[in-house]
């Protein structure tokens, strides 16, 4: 098939990739100039704009942060695209603007997908999970795409339009709630009665994960950053919040379902740039980074 991509960061360009080694035809747009060179040497063709592209495709990919900047290529695209195209959003947007997306697409024959991605940096060699939402006879007909971007059984048909996007929220809020309980179980051992032992969180991050119950991916990236550090000076505890995990809570909130643990979690997000943290947001802030390249405040920054 040929597929345009919109947004070749570090997510655009893997998932560019992985089209490409799949024997897809990719055409990708990003305003960066060492993305459109690097996406290049992977064998995307880089146009220099949508209307360029859209005269080659008739499926596209945004890969760009959610919001406004949606609103703005899909407005940008309206005056290119044809009848019976498809935009697939890949972002993490939220599910009720996608909803909206669709509804207003649909009045042009234009059919929207959402498309929930995780993965991260790995995703790229190992394959992503897709969460995808919209109608169903398109999800059936892009089947070939997703099969190329994702893992082995890494994709499914969630629902109608907004769902993929809405388990990926939902996704997202588990993982605040996971890296935060593995941090604070790390600050526990470094701090609690046994510190003056230095009990090894290299060793047992690697042990945890031969049988035990807690094993997981997560503890294979904590086993790789106390391979370098397992004291942390030289970074804050600050931890960014992308907004995916307070939509969460909020829809939770809307139903009146409990979530103490989600909205710890939020809150210690909060907190944690606050007052630059505590060991434990440091682990969750280098956890983010091993596995989505997330920022890590150093000490002295602005």
């Amino acid at each position: 098939m040929n597929i345009g991509i919109i947004g070749l960061g570090r997510m655009g360009m893997s998932i560019a990739d992985r089209l490409v080694k799949a024997g897809h035809q990719v055409w990708g747009f990003d305003l960066n100039i060492e993305m459109q060179e690097e996406s290049k040497s992977l064998g995307v063709t880089i146009v220099p704009d949508l209307a360029t592209m859209a005269k080659q495709v008739h499926i596209f990919w945004l890969m760009i942060p959610q919001g406004k900047p949606v609103d703005n290529v899909i407005d940008h695209l309206r005056s290119y695209i044809k009848d019976g195209d498809i935009i697939i959003d890949g972002g993490n947007s939220f599910y009720q603007d996608s909803q909206r997306r669709a509804k207003d697409l649909a009045t042009n024959n234009i059919q929207f997908i959402d498309c929930g991605v995780s993965g991260g940096l790995q995703g790229h060699f190992s394959g992503f999970c897709l969460m995808i939402g919209g109608d169903k006879k398109t999800y059936e007909f892009l089947i070939p795409v997703f099969a190329a971007i994702a893992a082995p059984q890494g994709y499914a048909y969630i629902g109608i339009s907004g769902a993929g996007h809405y388990v990926k929220m939902v996704h997202n809020g588990i993982e605040y709630g996971l890296l935060q309980a593995y941090a604070e179980g790390f600050q526990i051992i470094k701090e609690g009665s046994f510190k003056d032992q230095a009990i090894d969180l290299h060793q047992l991050t690697d042990l945890w994960n031969h049988g035990s119950i807690i094993r997981s991916w997560i503890l294979q990236l904590a086993h790789e950053v106390f391979a370098h550090d397992k004291v942390f000076e030289s970074i804050t505890g600050c931890i960014d919040q992308g907004g995916t995990g307070a939509w969460t809570v909020a829809e939770a909130q809307k139903y009146q379902l409990p979530v103490p643990i989600l909205k710890s979690a939020l809150e210690i997000r909060a907190w944690s740039c606050k007052t630059g943290g505590n060991y434990a947001t440091k682990v969750v802030a280098l956890l983010r980074n091993k596995f989505g390249g997330h920022l890590v405040h150093k000490k002295g920054d602005s």
